[in-house]
């Protein structure tokens, strides 16, 4: 068996990503006669990266392969009692993992795609007046009070008002639910572009009144605040304010995850908690709220882990399992039980594509370390790899 650092993986890893050149396709060629073995070895390693449904990028070939490699191997190298076969599956998996962690040194380029395993909910719109819409069946325009709503099929929600709304007139609360599966652009009236996540919902005047812009969120939205001096824009969740006046920055309040987390992409923001303290939080930097304690800490990070799901990806980097299956959970429909409770913090670094089926999630998932994820409906049941025998 060659050596994991031997050049022809790095030459495969042209191959699949569609760069190699003619000298390295030659080689791969040759290595491919010498025997079946290397054909077999091949074709599993081809099969596990298009499972990845990785799309060729141009800076695929500024990696430093082995530095990637390495990052990955502690949870991709199969123990001694499995079988070779397994082993090389396992080895195509790193290569496809290569590549799905290219944030480390690229921007992901693709647009976010619908997937076909997406909840039957869809997105809906609750007027004051306690219509609801279904934002999926048509486009349309609409007049509320002073406001006009306009949607797309492209899931953009769009509110203009040409009037200023007088600080006595009933303020018009709409609300925005966007299920599993799913997600929404939406344009507020002061011209504040947000994105809804999956699993969340918004609530917000169809035209501010007073001195400050107010909204509610429960799950994850990203906002690009309009700026305006005169009115500070105000997101009330899960017992935080976060307060700006023209800013970029991410909300994550799941009530199902233990924390709520604000990372702020540019400007500034004043986040308040339930106990009445008070933080400010600069560029590249994360406020984490922790529900259980009610205490807060700032740290800094790459604000793009947090806000690639605009993107259409989720990235990962030394994550717990439960942590990955929590966020993912909120996009893929399913339920998770854990046959053994230290399951829940093997940890993983990787990008995931959510328009890759949720049983190549799990497929990939599994090839990559001792975890079996085995389902059965809407049910994800995770347990301990068992030992393959050796194959003579």
């Amino acid at each position: 068996m060659e050596s994991f650092t031997d050049p022809i993986y790095s030459i495969i890893l042209a191959v699949l990503t569609g760069e190699a050149t003619e000298e390295e396709r030659r080689r791969l060629q040759n290595w491919l006669s010498e025997s079946e073995a290397h054909r077999r070895e091949f074709g599993e390693m081809e099969k596990l990266y298009r499972l990845a449904n990785v799309s060729p990028r141009k800076d695929h070939r500024q990696y430093d392969v082995e530095k990637a490699w390495q990052k990955v191997r502690r949870q991709t190298i199969a123990k001694k009692q499995r079988s070779i076969v397994r082993q090389w599956m396992g080895y195509a998996a790193m290569i496809a993992l290569v590549c799905l962690a290219a944030y480390f040194i690229g921007q992901p380029s693709s647009e976010p795609a619908k997937p076909s395993h997406m909840a039957y909910e869809r997105p809906t719109l609750l007027l004051d007046n306690g219509t609801t819409i279904d934002l999926r069946e048509d486009s349309f325009s609409i007049s509320t009070g002073k406001a006009t709503i306009h949607n797309n099929l492209q899931n953009q929600l769009c509110y203009r008002s040409d009037e200023k709304t007088a600080d006595n007139e009933p303020v018009r609360w709409n609300h925005l639910i966007i299920p599993k599966g799913n997600a929404y652009e939406l344009t507020l009236s002061d011209g504040t572009h947000i994105w809804l996540n999956a699993e969340s919902e918004l609530s917000y005047p169809t035209t501010f009144q007073g001195g400050e812009r107010e909204v509610k969120l429960k799950g994850e939205a990203y906002f690009e605040v309009a700026k305006n001096p005169d009115k500070p824009f105000r997101v009330k969740t899960g017992g935080l304010d976060v307060e700006v006046l023209g800013t970029s920055f991410n909300v994550s309040a799941y009530d199902n995850e233990a924390n709520i987390c604000v990372t702020l992409a540019e400007g500034a923001v004043a986040v308040q908690t339930g106990k009445g303290e008070e933080f400010r939080i600069s560029p590249s930097e994360q406020l984490t709220y922790h529900r259980e304690s009610r205490q807060s800490d700032i740290r800094t990070v790459q604000t793009q882990m947090f806000t690639s799901w605009t993107r259409g990806e989720y990235i990962f980097k030394d994550a717990t399992l439960d942590e990955i299956l929590t966020k993912l959970s909120h996009w893929y429909d399913f339920r998770v039980q854990y046959e053994d409770q230290r399951l829940k913090d093997k940890r993983f670094s990787c990008t995931v594509d959510r328009s890759i089926s949720l049983q190549q999630l799990l497929e990939l998932l599994s090839y990559t370390s001792d975890v079996k994820l085995k389902r059965t409906g809407d049910q994800i049941t995770i347990s301990v790899e068992p030992t393959s025998k050796e194959v003579e």
